[in-house]
C-alpha cells in the first residue's frame, strides 16, 4: 500500500522519533531505541523492510577508535540499508499486487542510517517510504517480528533454532564464533569467550537460548566444573536471586550453594534478557542436567522475591526439595507496596504483617490473617491475597524448611553482591560482564574472603600454644595463594611463590608436599587454601599432629 512520502517527513527535527513518524535527519543513540521505534512504525504502517546492507561499528581487523568503546555496544552500526522485503523479488513469489504490469516488483521503499558527525549516534540520511504494491495483512501477520533488527546478523536461525536449550560442544562455539565474525562483533566476542572458557574448562557447561525463529538472545546459562564439584559436594541448601541489573536489557541470576564452613558459593550463572518466561524453572533445571547427582539431594531452594513467578514448579524439577522465598525479602516488598499505596495506619498493618509471617503455626497465620482483612484498605488487600497469600507456604515460618534458624540467604546474597560489582564494572559489554563473572572462579578472589584471624582463634582454643601459633601464620600466608589446577589421582596443584614452585595437596586434603607439612606434620597454607577453594572446613581438629609429636 502507498507510505508517506520523504518529503513529507524531510523537516522533521531530530527529536522526532517520539512523534512516531520516520523522515530524514531522525536521530538514535542507541540500536535498540531505533529498533523499538522501527517495529512500532512497520506495526502502524503494515509495512515489511530486511537489512540489505550493514557496516559493524568497529572491525575486528581495526583496533577500537578512542569515541567508539561504550558505543560499540550501543549503535552496533556505521551504516545500515532497509529495504523493502519485496525489493527485486517477483509476482507469484509472494502475495502482494504489483502497481504496475510487470513480472518484477523491485519496490523502491528503501531507509538508510549512518553515524552521524559527531560520532556518538546514527542518523536516518534516506527515507523513501513510497512503495510500488500492496501488502496483505494476512502476509504481514505472518512474517512480521518484533525485535528482528536486534538479532544476532551472524548467526543463521535454523542455527539458533537448533543450538538453543542445549548445552554447546566446545567445536560448535568455535563455529558460531566464525559465522558472527563478519557481521556481528559483540556475538563474536561473546562466543570468544565461551571459546577461552572451554579451552581452560573442557567440562563447563553452556547453554544460549534464542527466541525461536528470531536469532535474538534471550539467556546464557553457564557454569563452570569447579562450579560443578561444589554442587556434588553441597546439595543440601540453594539459593538463588538476582544479583545485579546488566547493561543491554539483561539481568543477572546467581544459584548459590552453602560450604562447609558456611559460606555461599556460586554453582551456577544465568545471564537473561528482562521479562524472559519461565526463567525460574529453566536456570533449575539447567543446573540439574549440569549435575545430576544433586536431583535427589537438595532439601531446600531458596528464591527471591524477584523468581517468584515458577516457584510451584520447581518442585517438578526437584522433587525432594522444599522451595521457599526468602522472607525478609517478601515483608520488604510488602512494606513497600503499603507506603506506595500510602495505607492509613502504615506501622500497625506492618507489624501484623511481620507477626503473620512469623507464625508459628497455620492457625496463627488464620488469625493475623483475618485482623489484616479487618483493618488494611481494600487494594492493599488484594494486592497480598492475589500475590502472597496463594504462595504462603513458601515464606511464612510455620510451613518454612528453616524453623528454628534464621535463613542465611540475605547474607550470602549480600556478600556476592559485594564481590561481583567490581567484575561486572569493567566492561559494559554482555561479553565483559561474562569474563568478568569468569574471572571471579578464581582461588586468589576466594581467599580475599578468607576469615583467617577467626579460624585461627579456633585452633588456639583447642591445641598447644606453639601449634596453634604456626597455624595461625599459615593461615594468615593463605591469603596470598595464587592458582590452583585439579591433581591427577584427586587433590590440587597449587602454585608456590617461587619460580615453577607448586605443591601438590593430597585427595584427602590433610598433607602436602612442602616442607613446612612433612617437616611437622602441621597444616600449611597450600592445605588451608585448597580446602577453602574446595569448600571443606577450615577447622578441623584431625589436622593437627597428634600430642606429643614434635615431628
Amino acid at each position: 500500500m502507498p507510505e508517506e512520502g520523504a518529503s513529507r517527513c524531510a523537516g522533521l527535527a531530530a527529536g522526532g522519533a517520539t512523534m512516531g513518524e520516520l523522515g530524514l535527519g531522525l536521530e538514535f543513540h542507541t540500536w535498540h531505541h531505533f529498533s523499538t521505534f522501527f517495529d512500532d512504525w512497520c506495526e502502524r504502517h503494515k509495512v515489511l523492510f530486511i537489512i540489505a546492507s550493514l557496516k559493524p561499528l568497529t572491525s575486528l581487523r581495526q583496533p577500537p577508535l578512542p569515541y567508539l568503546p561504550s558505543l560499540a555496544t550501543t549503535l552496533r552500526f556505521r551504516f545500515v540499508r532497509l529495504i523493502c522485503k519485496h525489493s527485486g523479488t517477483y509476482v507469484g513469489q509472494s502475495v502482494v499486487q504489483r502497481d504496475q504490469q510487470s513480472q518484477k516488483i523491485d519496490c523502491p521503499a528503501l531507509i538508510t542510517l549512518r553515524l552521524g558527525p559527531r560520532k556518538d549516534r546514527l542518523v536516518v540520511t534516506e527515507a523513501k517510504l513510497q512503495h510500488n504494491h500492496q501488502l496483505s495483512p494476512r502476509e504481514f501477520s505472518r512474517c512480521f517480528k518484533r525485535r528482528q533488527l536486534e538479532a544476532s546478523l551472524g548467526l543463521p536461525i535454523r542455527i539458533t533454532n537448533s543450538v538453543s536449550k542445549r548445552f554447546l560442544a566446545p567445536d560448535l562455539v568455535w563455529n558460531l564464533e566464525d559465522y558472527s565474525r563478519a557481521k556481528d562483533k559483540g556475538m563474536c566476542k561473546l562466543l570468544g569467550e565461551m571459546h577461552t572458557l572451554f579451552r581452560a574448562d573442557p567440562g563447563a557447561k553452556v547453554k544460549l537460548v534464542f527466541q525461536e525463529d528470531v536469532a535474538i538472545l534471550n539467556s546464557i546459562f553457564l557454569a563452570t566444573s569447579h562450579m560443578h564439584q561444589l554442587a556434588r559436594s553441597f546439595p543440601r541448601l540453594l539459593f538463588l536471586d538476582q544479583a545485579a541489573s546488566l547493561p543491554g536489557d539483561f539481568e543477572l541470576y546467581s544459584v548459590l550453594c552453602q560450604d562447609a564452613n558456611g559460606r555461599g558459593r556460586e554453582v551456577a550463572y544465568c545471564l537473561a534478557r528482562r521479562g524472559t518466561p519461565d526463567l525460574l524453572v529453566f536456570i533449575v533445571a539447567s543446573l540439574v542436567q549440569s549435575v545430576p547427582e544433586i536431583k535427589a539431594l537438595v532439601e531446600c531452594l531458596t528464591i527471591g522475591v524477584s523468581c517468584l513467578a515458577g516457584v510451584d514448579t520447581v518442585e517438578e524439577v526437584l522433587p525432594c526439595a522444599r522451595v521457599q522465598v526468602c522472607r525478609a525479602q517478601v515483608l520488604e516488598a510488602l512494606g513497600r507496596r503499603a507506603r506506595e499505596l500510602a495505607v492509613p495506619g502504615e506501622r500497625h498493618i506492618i507489624n501484623l504483617l511481620h507477626n503473620l509471617a512469623n507464625a508459628a503455626s497455620p492457625k496463627v497465620y488464620s488469625q493475623y490473617l483475618s485482623d489484616l482483612e479487618d483493618v488494611a484498605p481494600l487494594e492493599f488487600l488484594r494486592y497480598f491475597l492475589e500475590t502472597w497469600h496463594p504462595h504462603k507456604g513458601s515464606w511464612v515460618a510455620c510451613w518454612a524448611y528453616h524453623r528454628g534458624e534464621s535463613c542465611p540467604f540475605v547474607d550470602h546474597l549480600e556478600a556476592h553482591r559485594q564481590k561481583l560489582l567490581p567484575a561486572l564494572t569493567r566492561d559494559s559489554s554482555l561479553a565483559g560482564s561474562v569474563r568478568g563473572l569468569l574471572d571471579l572462579e578464581s582461588l586468589p578472589m576466594e581467599l580475599q574472603g578468607l576469615q583467617a584471624e577467626e579460624v585461627a582463634g579456633r585452633y588456639q582454643a583447642v591445641g598447644p600454644g606453639e601449634v596453634a601459633a604456626l597455624v595461625a601464620e599459615e593461615l594468615a600466608l593463605a591469603r596470598h595463594g595464587g592458582g590452583i589446577q585439579p591433581a591427577e589421582g584427586g587433590g590440587f596443584v597449587l602454585e608456590g611463590t617461587g619460580r615453577g614452585a607448586a605443591f601438590t595437596v593430597g585427595a584427602d586434603l590433610a598433607s602436602c608436599s612442602c616442607s613446612i607439612f612433612t617437616a611437622g606434620h602441621r597444616p600449611c597454607r597450600h592445605i588451608f587454601a585448597a580446602r577453602l577453594w574446595a569448600g571443606k572446613a577450615l577447622f578441623d581438629v584431625s589436622l593437627l599432629p597428634p600430642a606429643g609429636d614434635d615431628g
